[in-house]
């Protein structure tokens, strides 16, 4: 995965990794640093000038390179989560739009 900081996987590839991982009793907690993770992400990114089609699609990309590093690591084929990834689009929208804008 790569870690360039203008990519969320230097932010949020380990976040992601554990609520992909979502065992019984920790899910929602991985979820709430999941949440709180992405909205400080988008925030940061659109106070860079970012658009928000490019967060999402960041966002969409780590969240796939995480699915494939699970998916290796345990030797079974990859599993998408839909479900997660409507749910990051949807956070990222929704904060993208509570972010303040850009100054230059």
């Amino acid at each position: 995965m790569s870690n360039r900081p203008d990519l969320p996987s230097s932010a949020l590839g380990d976040v992601l990794a554990v609520a992909l991982d979502r065992a019984v009793g920790s899910s929602l907690e991985s979820l709430i640093v999941l949440r709180k993770s992405v909205k400080s992400y988008t925030a940061h990114q659109k106070s860079r000038g970012v658009e928000l089609d490019h967060v999402m699609q960041a966002l969409g990309t780590v969240l796939m390179e995480t699915e494939d590093d699970r998916s290796r690591d345990s030797m079974i084929d990859v599993v998408r989560d839909p479900e997660l990834a409507r749910q990051l689009r949807a956070w990222c929208s929704a904060d993208y739009a509570g972010a303040p804008a850009h100054r230059s």
